[in-house]
């Protein structure tokens, strides 16, 4: 193997490291198996046409506000007066806490009430709009990770490609996932979710921290 394809492949395995790690951040920030059971009790009684347009739509503008936050978000910040070091510390303090919820069952309990009460106050057409995409799917703890990976250095196809393929891939997720809530949320056990629910929130711990102290570096330097 020569020089350049010995870069070449490197380069490769290094994006693909940060792609795995991009989803893995971006699937517990947004947690779509949660959204089984709660998109279930959402449309209990629900026709099949309705349902349908509600995930459809649900799915298509979290994406559309995820992206958007990945396309303008640093700017934003910029125009704002916002450090991106800032922005790491308190997104990073902010996952943290999600990941707190996560771990002793609290966030659970809260999109449950706040998803019931948004229910009750709006008809089905403003489901797909809140609480489905915002918050229970584009969220604050979403919108500060891709934020944070548009802010990084996309100098090629494969950089651009690599930081915004966990978008597309955690939109589509949970899209999935409101579509197959009515099939399987009655025999999915409560305890499954409940233990995967707790370690994603150990690993998004994990993850938080690191934002944190890249942050804290960045103030230092």
């Amino acid at each position: 193997m020569g020089p350049q394809e010995l870069r070449n492949y490197i380069g490769f395995n290094l994006s693909y490291d940060k792609l795995i790690e991009s989803f893995i951040l971006l699937f517990v920030a947004v947690d779509p198996i949660a959204l089984i059971p709660i998109f279930a009790s959402l449309t209990f009684g629900l026709s099949k046409i309705e349902i349908r347009k509600i995930y459809l739509n649900a799915t298509l503008l979290s994406l559309i506000i995820l992206s958007f936050f990945w396309f303008f978000g640093s700017a934003l910040l910029t125009l704002l007066g916002i450090s991106m070091s800032s922005f790491k510390i308190i997104g990073g303090l902010f996952l943290i806490a999600i990941a707190f919820e996560m771990v002793l069952e609290n966030r659970q309990t809260r999109r449950k009430t706040n998803a019931q009460n948004a229910y009750e106050d709006f008809s089905s057409s403003s489901i797909a709009i809140f609480p489905l995409a915002i918050p229970l799917i584009a969220g604050p703890g979403a919108i500060t990770v891709v934020t944070l990976l548009g802010e990084e250095n996309k100098i090629n196809l494969l950089d651009n490609l690599v930081s915004f393929t966990p978008i597309l891939l955690i939109c589509l997720l949970a899209g999935m996932a409101m579509w197959l809530s009515s099939r399987i949320a009655n025999k999915l056990p409560e305890s499954a979710i409940i233990v995967l629910e707790k370690l994603f929130g150990i690993l998004l711990g994990a993850l938080a921290i690191e934002f944190v102290a890249s942050g804290v570096r960045s103030f230092l330097v």
